[in-house]
């Protein structure tokens, strides 16, 4: 019998997974082309009608230039676009390359010398499986170009992020989401055995959601797509240990060379204080010499350090 990654023959891959992100919007088929129209209009909150998919690697001017390959690339109404379903914010600092992102959308689709006015809209879409901004409430965000009073310069660079954790956290009830938070429900539910009936009234309520999951249950009947989300989550394990190798490492040495620096300076300080202790009763010892001698106090004192006060007791 052959290895089937597949847990059981009704499950559906998980669309957190990066590949399976993908491939609901980018499998050709009426379904797939259609969730991805919804999901943008949802998003964008306006009604998008002409998408049309691009390649996900983006060229640098330059040799030395950082590339840019995107998980979904796309133009819609002539305006550019990259979806990202992103599971780390890898060093704390998601928030530059999404910045980086948008800067290379818009530069890779404004050809040289064209006009200002005909500049083309560019959009950074990330679904986020982690908490990106903890101080802010909301688990939708846009972000553009503004000045302190919030006035837009011209709201060509936009860069959208859907926090997933904070959607989590939102009742299961559909009618107390907006269309945006469906889609999020969507994601992180749409694998789940348990939370089928509630799969079942989100796609009753929204259309796109509806095709995405005919996707979904098309494309998880394909043993080499399990293949490659097992990949994924494989890569995603690996990544979580190494850090947390690196932390406990990092923490390990940390302690070794404290209780190495501890020990050193606690032997330094046990040498001085034995010098200190040793010095005093050797002057203490020549103080009774010399009282022995009759010598006054006051010269004793001079001399040794000790006071009349020592000598007596």
């Amino acid at each position: 019998m052959a290895l089937s990654y597949r847990p059981s023959r009704d499950a559906l891959l998980n669309p957190c997974a990066d590949p399976t992100f993908k491939i609901i919007f980018t499998n050709d088929s009426d379904e797939s082309r259609g969730a991805l129209t919804c999901f943008l209009s949802d998003i964008l909150e306006k009604q998008v009608t002409d998408v049309v998919l691009q390649p996900n690697e983006l060229s640098g001017e330059a040799l030395d230039d950082k590339q840019s390959e995107f998980d979904i690339n796309c133009k819609i109404d002539g305006k550019a676009v990259n979806i990202e379903m992103q599971g780390r914010n890898e060093n704390t600092c998601y928030g530059k390359r999404a910045e980086y992102h948008v800067a290379h959308l818009l530069n890779h689709y404004t050809p040289k010398g064209k006009s200002w006015q005909d500049i083309p809209q560019v959009f950074q879409i990330s679904v986020l499986n982690f908490i990106f901004d903890a101080e802010e409430e909301n688990c939708i965000n846009w972000y553009n170009m503004k000045n302190a009073d919030n006035r837009q310069i011209e709201n060509l660079l936009n860069v959208i992020f859907i926090e997933l954790p904070k959607i989590k956290q939102l009742p299961d009830d559909v009618s107390k989401l907006t269309k945006t938070q469906m889609w999020g429900k969507f994601f992180l539910y749409a694998s789940n055995k348990d939370k089928q009936d509630f799969v079942k009234d989100l796609c009753a309520h929204n259309r796109g959601i509806n095709m995405a999951v005919t996707v979904l249950e098309h494309v998880s009947q394909d043993e080499m797509n399990w293949y490659h989300e097992s990949r994924y989550w494989m890569h995603v394990s690996d990544m979580k240990t190494a850090e947390q190798h690196a932390i406990e490492t990092g923490m390990a040495k940390g302690m070794a060379e404290g209780l190495e620096k501890g020990m050193e300076k606690g032997l330094q300080q046990g040498m001085q204080q034995g010098l200190q202790q040793g010095a005093k009763q050797k002057n203490l010892e020549n103080a009774r010499k010399m009282m022995e001698c009759n010598i006054d106090f006051e010269t004793i004192f001079k001399v040794t350090g000790v006071s009349k006060e020592e000598l007596v007791n």
